[in-house]
């Protein structure tokens, strides 16, 4: 048996306290950055259009998690921290494995009671726009149909408050038949102005207008069209009439600037994902972004007087 002095025996009882405090303090500020409040539904969702519909809708006692930043959803592969909160969420909404391609097979293994994917929940509009193409959001009306497939998975998941979630879709969709009437009003004044773009999405955005868009970067008779609309904008912008806009994606970039120059169209960057607004920006600011954005363009084309279209 070892029997310690009286003074290393006090040095050893000092620094084994010292230690057990350590350990605990680690431990508590370990469980403090992962603060979760009882009842509260961690929602993880995919991309920043998807956060702004589901946080109108989730109101503030939901923890809403967005794993997919500024990168392109359609290769976006989820870390390990994003695997985790997959792993622990109630509910994962995501648009499907046409927009997140790869983020589909982590969702393979997530059963299907714990995600919802949009775009096979059905219900949407697709006037003037691709049926194939995933981005439905830029279609006011179509945020409205994700709002009420959101409010209808959180009414399961929480009936305590599904009177709640039910009802802030109502007051959604009202505003979204508002939104959209006010987008379609003023796209519909450019409906003769040449509009190519560089993805097909923006058929959502214009498409409801009566607004015909034509893209470069699709399939070959969306090409033929954009080249014939072309040649009708070129011959008239020769006898002094209306030129168009060229609309790519955020951030501007010197390949599409030269491809407008090139085609004697005007050019202007959209951002349909929403990447340069602040995180917690809503819906309705995304969409109104998008007009205001549009418009730069729009409004600089002259019409056939030589006098801008706005």
């Amino acid at each position: 048996m070892l029997i310690f002095p009286r003074s290393q025996l006090q040095f050893c009882l000092v620094l084994l306290s010292f230690l057990l405090l350590l350990a605990t303090g680690c431990d508590r500020s370990e469980k403090q950055t992962l603060p979760e409040k009882k009842g509260q539904l961690l929602i993880v969702t995919s991309i920043h259009p998807i956060s702004m519909i589901t946080r109108e809708i989730a109101g503030s006692d939901s923890e809403i998690m967005q794993i997919v930043g500024s990168g392109d959803p359609h290769h976006y592969a989820p870390k390990v921290t994003d695997r985790a909160a997959i792993e622990r969420a109630q509910l994962v909404v995501w648009m499907g494995p046409a927009m997140e391609a790869v983020l589909a097979r982590q969702m393979a293994q997530v059963p299907a009671n714990q995600q919802l994917e949009l775009l096979s929940a059905g219900g949407y509009e697709y006037e003037g726009a691709d049926s194939n193409d995933p981005h439905l959001w830029l279609r006011p009306r179509n945020a409205a149909v994700m709002a009420a497939h959101i409010a209808t998975r959180l009414a399961e998941l929480d009936p305590d408050k599904a009177d709640g979630y039910r009802q802030r879709a109502r007051d959604f969709s009202r505003a979204m038949a508002n939104l959209q009437k006010v987008q379609d009003r003023a796209l519909w004044a450019y409906r003769d102005v040449p509009i190519i773009t560089t993805h097909q999405a923006y058929g959502h955005f214009f498409g409801p207008a009566g607004v015909v868009v034509e893209s470069l970067g699709t399939s070959a008779s969306h090409q033929h069209g954009a080249r014939t609309m072309l040649e009708k904008g070129a011959a008239t912008n020769a006898a002094g009439g209306v030129g168009g806009c060229l609309f790519g994606e955020v951030p501007a970039n010197d390949r599409d600037r030269q491809t407008a120059e090139h085609l004697g169209l005007d050019y202007q960057p959209l951002d349909p994902l929403g990447t340069e607004l602040p995180p917690e920006s809503g819906y309705q600011q995304l969409m109104e972004k998008l007009l205001a954005d549009a418009r730069l363009c729009l409004s600089r084309v002259p019409d056939g007087s030589g006098k801008s279209a706005d």
